[in-house]
């Protein structure tokens, strides 16, 4: 499909490539994206490539390979500067302990971030580092606001460039520049923007996507990215055998040499079958292109929008169209009765920790908006 094609009606394009479109109105690409229904033929070739054992390394390993230029296409970066882990939580805990902690060091991290960044925070506050919260105002966080709590010993600054509670998009360059203006590395939690927004990842030390929302991939793999810049600084706080120039050197109970890209944070065998499955889904994302489906989904989400707003419930996404992602959500005590309302509906969101969430991606359409829209209009008496 080319990017004209998308652009003039991109869910009927998709739609009949994933079944679960079939099922009902789905709304929560930003837990858990469908499954492409050609992701069972990648599986399949996966299985034939297993089935020969160590025969079949070789495919494998050129599939690892292709995946690293595709995500080095979609975060338009090298191939060298990514490489692949477990999940987003892995990354950043990867990038945590990268770091040479000192007593009296900081971390800075915002209050719309995801739980596992504030129990990374608290975790690190148990060895003396002082962790700093970011207040969001008016459901944004701005770089400014994180400037003001950035020092000389504030050592990693973690922040989401969408943000999993209210689809706010932190400017990323901008907070760059704010973080590096006092030494700071910076950790970009892209896990629900990689696939929705345009991403320009070598503004970040460190950025890390789960490949199961956004990416239309599967569970237990993520994209890691690596500043380059970072080679001769930060080194992986574990040595991997793929980390490593030479696995087999006579003198390897002495020494090691790094790698001196982002393949030095990998650390054993990785996960085939999801790559198996990345590589067919950044090949569609790709082919579409980021730009479309990112243009899409902002016109469904300035759809919910208004139409929150006319059912008189004030969202905690925020109003300017630049400064979101593909997530909107309001705050309610209901989230639970609402969830289950619209699931009995046949309408799949989220609803938890005070909030229902919805999150149109590249197989919905307007109609589906509508959908919500209409089924949520019960509930508003006490859902704002």
């Amino acid at each position: 499909m080319t990017n004209s094609q998308a652009g003039v009606a991109l869910p009927s394009a998709v739609r009949n490539q994933f079944a679960g479109t079939k099922e009902g109105t789905y709304l929560n690409t930003a837990a858990e994206s469908l499954f492409m229904d050609s992701h069972r033929d990648a599986l399949a070739r996966y299985a034939d490539r297993k089935s020969l054992g160590a025969a079949g390394r070789e495919a494998l390993v050129s599939v690892e390979n292709h995946c690293r230029e595709l995500v080095g296409q979609l975060l338009h970066v090298s191939p060298s500067d990514i490489a692949f882990l477990a999940s987003t939580s892995r990354g950043l805990d990867v990038a945590i302990k990268s770091i040479d902690w000192q007593l009296g060091d900081n971390i800075v991290v915002a209050d719309t971030e995801f739980p596992t960044t504030a129990f990374a925070a608290v975790h690190l506050s148990e060895r003396g580092v002082e962790r700093r919260l970011v207040r969001s105002e008016d459901s944004a966080v701005q770089p400014t606001a994180f400037a003001e709590q950035i020092d000389e010993r504030t050592r990693l600054v973690v922040a989401s460039l969408v943000s999993y509670k209210n689809g706010f998009k932190i400017d990323l360059p901008e907070l760059s520049q704010v973080a590096h203006a006092h030494g700071a590395l910076l950790f970009v939690d892209a896990v629900q923007a990689a696939g929705a927004v345009e991403i320009a990842a070598e503004a970040a030390d460190f950025l890390c996507a789960g490949t199961y929302k956004w990416l239309l991939g599967a569970h237990g793999l993520a994209a890691f990215y690596v500043n380059p810049s970072l080679a001769e600084r930060i080194h992986p706080p574990y040595v991997g055998y793929r980390g490593v120039v030479d696995l087999f050197a006579a003198d390897r109970f002495e020494r090691y040499t790094l790698l001196p890209d982002a393949r030095r944070f990998e650390e054993g065998m990785p996960n085939y079958l999801g790559l198996h499955v990345l590589e067919n889904a950044l090949t569609v994302v790709l082919d579409i292109g980021v730009d479309t489906i990112s243009e899409h989904n902002a016109r469904l989400v300035d759809q919910a929008m208004t139409g929150l707003l006319q059912l008189g419930i004030e969202p905690l996404t925020p109003k300017d169209p630049t400064s979101r992602g593909a997530i909107v959500s309001f705050e309610t005590n209901r989230e639970a009765e609402i969830t289950a309302g619209l699931a009995r509906a046949g309408i799949g969101v989220w609803g938890r920790d005070g909030r229902v969430r919805i999150a149109p991606a590249l197989y919905n359409t307007p109609e589906d908006v509508d959908m919500f829209l209409d089924h949520l209009q019960p509930f508003i008496g006490g859902a704002a």
